[in-house]
């Protein structure tokens, strides 16, 4: 009998021991909130909202799954979200709007298994900071007519562009070429307001 119960014993010791194996660590990545877009899109399959953090969040509804667009107060920059119809997460990324993508884009599978990143700062060692303190030092009205900042790195170089409302007078914008590793100004040059047709 006692020979009955030891061995009972062990096997419910080595039964615990093997359901005690850690599970795998999984991710938690964003879903796209379905059922909340479905009762307040409009007829173009849109909704905009003001998030509690004053962000201002643009959604839509696309062929193949969900967009998002997330405008933090305050920031020159938004997220850029894609969703698969099952809404979860399928990239992130940060823009300064429409002109340059920004930070580490992440791309994940329909389940939610990170797959790819793409470090969209790397090139750039005069980095977004320097940009900044360049238009700052240099007065440029970032809300004015013509205002754009693009960037751009290939075998040939890695530079930025600032293009700028020099004169309304005049109508000329003015360029500023910058070496995207260096800092140093390559090139400045006017050009007249684009033409109107």
């Amino acid at each position: 009998m006692k020979s009955i119960s030891t061995y009972f014993f062990l096997l419910m010791f080595v039964t615990g021991c093997i359901a005690q194996n850690p599970a795998q660590k999984t991710t938690k990545v964003k879903t796209f909130d379905i059922e909340t877009f479905e009762k307040n899109k409009n007829h173009l399959n849109e909704y905009f909202f003001i998030s509690k953090d004053s962000s201002i969040i643009e959604q839509r509804k696309r062929q193949f799954g969900y967009y998002e667009i997330i405008k933090p107060k305050d920031s020159y920059f938004q997220t850029r979200n894609s969703y698969f119809e099952n809404g979860n997460l399928k990239s992130t990324v940060q823009d300064f709007p429409n002109d340059f993508l920004a930070g580490i884009m992440k791309e994940y599978d329909e389940q939610g298994h990170l797959i790819k990143e793409t470090d969209y700062d790397a090139p750039y060692t005069f980095t977004w900071e320097d940009i900044l303190k360049l238009i700052k030092d240099r007065k440029l009205d970032m809300d004015a007519y013509g205002f754009r900042i693009t960037r751009g790195s290939s075998e040939k170089g890695t530079s930025w562009s600032i293009t700028y409302n020099k004169s309304e007078k005049d109508m000329l914008l003015g360029i500023i070429l910058i070496d995207g590793i260096t800092g140093k100004i390559i090139k400045e040059f006017d050009q007249p307001y684009p033409s109107e047709e």
